[in-house]
């Protein structure tokens, strides 16, 4: 079965099933021919299309009967919502069914009338025109069954794009992680290789050779300093960054959790940035604060890269200890700069990663009229 509901709140799917309903069973309560027994079943017929979304199967059959015992016609339109609903939430065989028994049980329902001469068949002495009660071939119903088709499948091509954009994007990340471990494993791996051998060299040297320790000492130093270089070389080569901005926005050492330095560095480059702390302190968590500090940062940095004409830029962290949770927000009103072509995703990805490291989650897109917004959420109880 297909999860095709609207993305609305419990009070508001129930006043729309209600209005429905409504409409679907007015047309029986207007016509001329309404007896009261067609009345009460008719409003019997409203309250159970109430329950269509959660037994498509129970509704369209109750709604099937009730039509065969009462002026078929009258149900027309009840009958199409029910199939419309089973044929949007079921397979086309399923759907095919579902539209022999909206059509089947009333025509049924006529004959034994006529059967028993309970009914007469004609209506002012003319027989009625094909429709529900009278042929297995009613045209709003087959309408309705084709539309229940159609949204049926536009729902599950939307869901097919969907998957495959998350299948894509799990793609880019593991392909990303894997080289990042391969660029670090090539620059990393020879140089801790050789800084193990001359510590070990300098340590059994130590007592015969102090001269030669000192000199594996020395060796040491300028491998590991070496090595720290090349690591930071192909980290900026693998986030695509130019090096003046990252070596301005991406700091190490005890200004890493200093959002403050990001914020001036962008401010310094001409766009005002309004940075908000709202709620209580953030925990006392090295990695936490490190997330929250890359994950502003990186907005900042696109809001520099890919967006022209910004005016403002609003960044707000609030942190709510009862909740267990710090909410960043990050808002411009810019518009994209076309000779970034949109970037390659990867800052947005690695935030996403930060947020589901802790639990959290990340939501982005452009704002109207204009500019982007990014909303990331991560969980202080998930910290780790």
């Amino acid at each position: 079965m297909v999860d095709t509901r609207i993305p609305l709140t419990r009070w508001q799917r129930v006043l729309l099933d209600g209005a429905l309903a409504v409409v679907a069973v007015l047309p029986g309560f207007l016509s001329p021919d309404r007896t009261d027994l067609s009345a009460a079943l008719l409003a019997l017929a409203a309250v159970v299309l109430c329950a269509r979304r959660h037994m498509p199967w129970t509704t369209l059959v109750t709604v099937s009967a009730l039509a065969a015992i009462a002026d078929s016609r009258s149900f027309t339109a009840a009958l199409c919502l029910a199939t419309f609903t089973v044929a949007m939430r079921f397979p086309t065989a399923p759907a095919v069914f579902g539209y022999l028994v909206a059509a089947g049980t009333p025509l049924l329902g006529t004959t034994v009338k006529i059967a028993l001469d309970l009914a007469d068949p004609t209506v002012g002495g003319a027989i009625p025109a094909i429709g529900v009660g009278t042929s297995l071939v009613d045209p709003y119903v087959v309408v309705a069954l084709a539309a229940g088709i159609v949204t049926r499948n536009v729902y599950e091509r939307r869901r097919a794009q969907a998957a495959l954009h998350e299948e894509r994007i799990a793609t880019a990340r593991a392909l990303e992680r894997a080289r990042i471990t391969a660029e670090m494993h090539d620059v990393v791996g020879h140089a801790l290789t050789v800084m193990i051998s001359l510590a070990n060299g300098a340590r059994s040297a130590w007592d015969t050779d102090p001269e030669r320790s000192r000199r594996a000492l020395t060796h040491l130093g300028r491998v590991g300093a070496t090595a720290l270089d090349d690591m930071h070389r192909t980290l900026r080569v693998l986030r695509d960054a130019d090096r003046e901005l990252d070596d301005a926005l991406h700091e190490s050492g005890h200004e890493l959790f200093e959002i403050d330095g990001a914020v001036e560095v962008v401010r310094a480059a001409g766009v005002p940035v309004h940075l908000r702390r709202r709620g209580d302190d953030l925990p006392e968590n090295a990695m936490l604060r490190a997330a929250v500090h890359r994950i502003v940062q990186e907005c900042l940095t696109n809001v520099l890269r890919h967006a022209e004409g910004v005016t403002t830029v609003g960044a707000t962290i609030e942190c709510s200890a009862r909740a267990g949770t710090v909410v960043i927000d990050v808002e411009d009103d810019g518009i994209p700069n076309p000779s970034s072509r949109g970037g390659t995703r990867r800052g947005l990805i690695g935030i996403a990663e930060r947020a589901a490291a802790f639990g959290g989650t990340c939501m982005s897109g452009p704002r109207s009229p204009r500019g982007w917004a990014v909303h990331v959420v991560l969980r202080t109880e998930s910290e780790r």
